[in-house]
């Protein structure tokens, strides 16, 4: 099977049944309170998974939104939260290296569920801070509050 044959398989046992998009996967997944499209592509030797959050961040609350993404960025040990300053898109980008190896299950599925994850975590809070609800600072404190443990401790280094 190749790897991304193995990651249909994985998300189908899930009940998560993705598409074909070229040679790449993409889904809709629950995150927060939105929907949110996951992209699975195997391409120059890596396992590339994106999240796009489906809301656009307008111009007058980018510099905010960038704030808050550097807040959540600081504690990753894996993948980033990205913001296209041009067009306001949001998602997040997590990669598995497969250069010279084939990944075992366990890594096809920390990679695909701890990206979903973390999204899942912090979309409500962006979601604040684009529509003005909250301060980045505070929006991602009332996240990372009750289990900082799960991005800063949670994690093997």
């Amino acid at each position: 099977m190749t790897i991304l044959e193995r990651v249909e398989a994985m998300l189908l046992t899930h009940d998560i049944a993705p598409e074909h998009q070229g040679d790449d996967l993409t889904t809709y997944i629950s995150c927060g309170m939105v929907g949110c499209r996951m992209l699975i592509s195997h391409t120059k030797g890596m396992l590339r998974v994106y999240i796009t959050l489906p809301v656009y961040v307008p111009d007058y609350q980018r510099q905010a939104v960038a704030e808050a993404i550097a807040r959540i960025n600081w504690s990753l040990h894996s993948g980033a939260m990205e913001l296209d300053m041009t067009d306001g898109e949001l998602q997040f980008r997590n990669v598995l290296p497969v250069m010279d190896s084939e990944p075992t299950d366990e890594q096809i599925d920390w990679v695909l569920f701890w990206t979903w994850s973390l999204m899942g975590r912090y979309a409500n809070a962006l979601l604040d801070v684009i529509v003005g609800a909250c301060e980045p600072e505070t929006a991602i404190a009332k996240v990372e509050a009750p289990g900082l443990e799960m991005v800063s401790r949670g994690l093997p280094n």
